[in-house]
């Protein structure tokens, strides 16, 4: 950030002073050092600031409410971490229902950074920058309310995703601090012994307006964003304000033919094969028969068999600061 650019920041953090949360992933150097840096310009100009951090739920929760019933008008939330901790604010923000008026910074500072890629930001600069120009947008969100041993409703902004992709996030969690290559790592390691005893697939039913699959399957992907784990382009089409969830399912195959489709997911072409199914839709149910792990924005769930889980969009959910030039829906727009 240039100086003139520094100047124009701190204008604009003063005129919305006593309205700003910094909530910070202490799991990650690069975003603490990052909070560091913002916390101290904004206090060298005499501004209070509220923080908390994404290592107690229930802290951070009974902070976003605190928040939320402090002050009116927007509410302005800088994340400085990565897509776990920018889901597990967007779920406070949403279960406490104070969406309508919180004005969400997603700042690049973790693995993939899916979520901020998708709304337009590649780097921590450009997120600091869209600061200045205050650009606010509106992004759709996931609602997810599952049925098991009770209810339970929660919402994920990028992908939800059972069996494979579920199972590898589970693997790599024990590389989780390597990053990308670390699931790189799991995934090789699991493709080499699915080589040799076949690739697991997981029985589920899955029923959309307009679409059906019931049996075994390798992987289901329902996305509201193109592309997650930084390089797969799950939906080439999709974006995050769109209306619309975008279903992969990907069918019961040899191991060397699911490597090709993972091959082909990296440019989007893995829907022309002819063992993946496509389609979108507003809402959808899930039922899963058997035992199996989920991915939810990254983070690891684990589901037993007879759950129920319907999925469906909440369109223009929540505000978030975008680049001016983003493609993403202004508020209200239609």
């Amino acid at each position: 950030m240039t100086n003139p650019e520094r100047l124009r920041f701190i204008d604009r953090v003063k005129t919305i002073e006593k309205r700003m949360l910094v909530v910070v992933n202490p799991m990650s150097k690069k975003g603490s050092e990052l909070a560091s840096r913002t916390r101290s310009l904004i206090r060298r100009e005499g501004m209070d600031l509220e923080e908390t951090s994404t290592d107690h739920p229930d802290d951070l929760g009974s902070t976003v409410q605190f928040w939320s019933k402090r002050f009116g008008g927007s509410r302005v939330i800088m994340v400085f971490g990565g897509d776990g901790a920018i889901n597990q604010v967007i779920n406070n923000v949403m279960l406490s229902r104070s969406n309508n008026n919180v004005v969400l910074v997603p700042i690049p500072a973790g693995t993939a950074n899916d979520f901020c890629r998708a709304v337009g930001f590649e780097t921590v600069e450009s997120a600091l920058n869209a600061m200045v120009d205050f650009n606010i947008q509106t992004v759709d969100l996931i609602k997810m309310e599952i049925e098991g041993t009770g209810r339970t409703v929660k919402y994920c902004s990028n992908v939800f995703a059972v069996g494979l992709d579920g199972e590898l996030a589970h693997r790599s969690q024990k590389y989780k601090r390597f990053g990308v290559p670390g699931y790189w790592y799991a995934s090789l390691k699991k493709a080499a012994i699915a080589m040799f005893k076949g690739i697991e697939t997981y029985r589920v039913d899955v029923k959309a307006n307009g679409f059906e699959y019931s049996g075994n399957l390798v992987d289901g992907v329902f996305s509201n964003i193109n592309r997650y784990g930084r390089n797969l382009l799950i939906a080439p089409d999709a974006k995050p304000d769109d209306g619309k969830i975008h279903i992969a399912i990907a069918k019961p195959m040899h191991a060397a033919k699911v490597l090709v489709t993972g091959l082909m997911l990296l440019k989007g072409k893995h829907g022309r094969m002819s063992t993946v199914e496509m389609s979108t839709c507003e809402s959808v149910d899930i039922d899963i028969l058997d035992d199996l792990y989920a991915q939810e924005d990254g983070e690891v769930y684990f589901y037993p068999r007879g759950t129920k889980i319907r999925l469906s969009l909440e369109p223009q959910a929540l505000n978030v600061i975008a680049p001016p030039s983003s493609s993403i829906a202004a508020p209200g727009a239609s």
